[in-house]
């Protein structure tokens, strides 16, 4: 669990790359250096004080988390960290039988199974298959040069200025929260923008994926500090319809759930995960620090569209830019 949630952190600070890494027999490896394990466990039961064979556990315990986490591609870090969260359950479980200790097992338990449901829902959002998880063989796919983010087409960038008018005089707009928008804290500065759409007689609607951000219910969370109506936050199905009509969306952070490749590019390590539609709205506004790839380590086709304007730079410095020129410009 130690090893396999550093190898996590390490693909989602991009300390180390995030594409799968796999090879030949990588599965048998696996199996092999857990048997190991077990039997040294085994081992230990009946001779406690063998210091050989506890060394030997520990060291098939560290490679074994390694090898489990690194065939796993970056856009499914956030499943695998509620799996090892589970692990972390189930080890505070067994923990709590060997020092006979009922609050450890109970507590152990309550995480163990909340860290499982948790990941069973994100591969159900993500639409993976849960088994391939369990026993870290998902995320290989065959990656084109647009998938590795090699992208050399142009893309149209503006200033908040630029972004208030395409705001100017919308009807409906599509506000889409993601990781980058809890990164810069900016959700107040969120909900100021809102403030002011609505002062101007537009119709605001959050539209929130399963999975944005670190775990599901993230950016309501941060929306509901905010202070944002919940009746003003949509889910997958019905944001998509929203979209469907929007005059502007604007994209504040999310990356990989807003990617036209999952319905587009059957070689993308997306491909086949249910993604908001922002790419029908009438006008997309990008707010974002650069053109970085998000947990998949791709890029966005969305970003290369002719109806998508991309505002660089800190989310709440941006989206605080936007609510002073919008009023301004009435």
């Amino acid at each position: 669990t130690v090893t396999g949630s550093l190898m996590a952190f390490g693909k989602l600070q991009e300390i180390i790359q995030g594409r799968p890494v796999v090879y030949r027999g990588q599965n048998v490896v696996n199996l092999s250096i857990l048997a190991i394990a077990l039997a040294g466990i085994a081992w230990l039961a009946i001779d406690p004080s063998n210091a050989v064979v506890f060394a030997v556990v520990v060291a098939a315990a560290v490679v074994f988390g390694v090898l489990l986490i690194i065939p796993i591609g970056g856009a499914d870090m956030p499943t695998v960290i509620a799996l090892l969260n589970s692990y972390a359950g189930l080890s505070a479980v067994a923990m709590g039988f060997a020092l006979d200790n009922k609050v450890l097992e109970i507590a152990g338990a309550l995480d163990g199974s909340s860290g499982f449901i948790l990941a069973v829902v994100m591969s159900k959002a993500m639409n993976r298959n849960f088994r391939n998880i369990l026993f870290g063989a998902f995320g290989q796919v065959t990656m084109s040069a647009k998938a590795e983010g090699e992208d050399d087409r142009p893309v149209r960038s503006g200033t908040s200025v630029d972004g208030a008018a395409i705001l100017d005089g919308a009807r409906l707009v599509v506000i889409i929260p993601g990781y980058g928008m809890a990164v810069a804290q900016a959700q107040h500065k969120v909900r100021e923008l809102s403030d002011a759409l609505e002062r101007n007689g537009t119709q605001v609607r959050f539209a929130i994926h399963p999975v944005a951000g670190r775990m599901p219910g993230h950016m309501n969370v941060l929306l509901a500090e905010a202070d944002v109506p919940y009746d003003h936050m949509v889910e997958l199905d019905e944001a998509n319809e929203l979209l469907s009509r929007a005059d502007v969306a604007i994209v504040i952070g999310a990356n990989d759930v807003t990617n036209p490749a999952a319905k587009n590019e059957p070689g993308s390590p997306v491909y086949g995960m249910p993604i908001l539609d922002v790419d029908n709205a009438g006008s997309v506004l990008v707010i974002k620090r650069s053109m970085g790839p998000g947990f998949a380590g791709i890029g966005n086709e969305l970003y290369h569209l002719p109806n998508t304007t991309m505002l660089f730079g800190d989310a709440k410095q941006v989206v605080g830019s936007l609510v002073s020129d919008l009023g301004e410009s009435r």
